[in-house]
């Protein structure tokens, strides 16, 4: 069975892009079958995939919604799907995005869109990954009501921890009222600098409001210069240096992850960079 994760947060500039790249790029390397959903009308991960001007895409997530708002027939998947070098198929966005909310504003079960696409192309796939907008509202609803799991990078910075009360009371509501099957598959620290205070106090104070009710991962990506370097050149940090401490991070994130997958245990996938 397939199942669909949300890389979400409500903060911009925290790993969002990075991690759901990342992970898709890992998983698929690991022989899995992996979409990447950009969400963002920041279309980061749509660029890091390779696309240099998605503006000039003629169909993009947001063309597929707008398809299934005004009632019309999806169009054909290979008319949109980017497959990628490292083989992910890439469901593009562009600045189009920006406009999710008003396409939605007077919508039957707005709530719904996403998933309703998600629900199209979920027999393709071992493993579909969303990289969300940064903020709360319909289109984290839509991500919410889509996902089987929430990953919430949080950075590693004396606020992190502001708005996550929000973020949570949030995922009771649609767990409780619109996806009971809806999970936080774990809260994963990013651009970590372990040795210092504010890493320390961050991580004591995530574990000892969340730590009962939510996984916190123990393995954090380290902060590292290398990741936009990587970026520069549209590829991950493990493609771009494999033994890169992030890189090393990154795979153990996702062998935790996958480690109760049958799959990964029937045919003994590994996760090399």
């Amino acid at each position: 069975m397939c199942k669909v994760w949300g890389v979400v947060t409500r903060k911009g500039g925290v790993g969002k892009t990075t991690t759901s790249t990342t992970m898709a790029y890992l998983l698929a390397k690991a022989g899995y079958k992996v979409a990447l959903i950009d969400f963002d009308g920041q279309r980061h991960s749509t660029k890091l995939s390779g696309v240099m001007l998605p503006e000039k895409l003629p169909i993009t997530i947001y063309e597929i919604l707008s398809s299934l708002v005004m009632g019309e027939e999806l169009p054909e998947i290979e008319t949109y799907i980017i497959h990628t070098e490292s083989g992910v198929d890439l469901i593009p966005a562009n600045n189009r995005l920006d406009y999710f909310d008003k396409l939605m504003c007077n919508t039957d079960f707005a709530e719904y869109k996403l998933k309703e696409y998600v629900d199209t192309i979920r027999d393709r796939y071992d493993y579909i990954l969303i990289d969300g907008m940064p903020k709360m509202g319909t289109a984290m609803i839509n991500i919410m009501i889509s996902c089987d799991g929430l990953i919430v990078p949080v950075q590693s910075e004396t606020l992190a921890v502001e708005g996550m009360g929000e973020f949570m009371r949030a995922f009771h509501r649609i767990k409780t009222q619109a996806n009971k099957n809806l999970e936080i598959e774990g809260i994963l620290i990013t651009m970590d600098s372990e040795r210092t205070k504010v890493s320390k106090r961050v991580k004591a104070q995530l574990q000892e409001t969340f730590g009962e009710k939510v996984r916190i991962f123990s393995n954090c990506i380290p902060r590292t210069i290398r990741v936009p370097d990587a970026a520069d050149h549209c590829m991950t940090i493990c493609e771009f240096e494999p033994d890169n401490p992030a890189s090393i991070a990154y795979q153990n994130v996702v062998k935790e992850l996958t480690k109760h997958d049958k799959k990964t245990e029937n045919t003994g996938k590994r996760f090399i960079a």
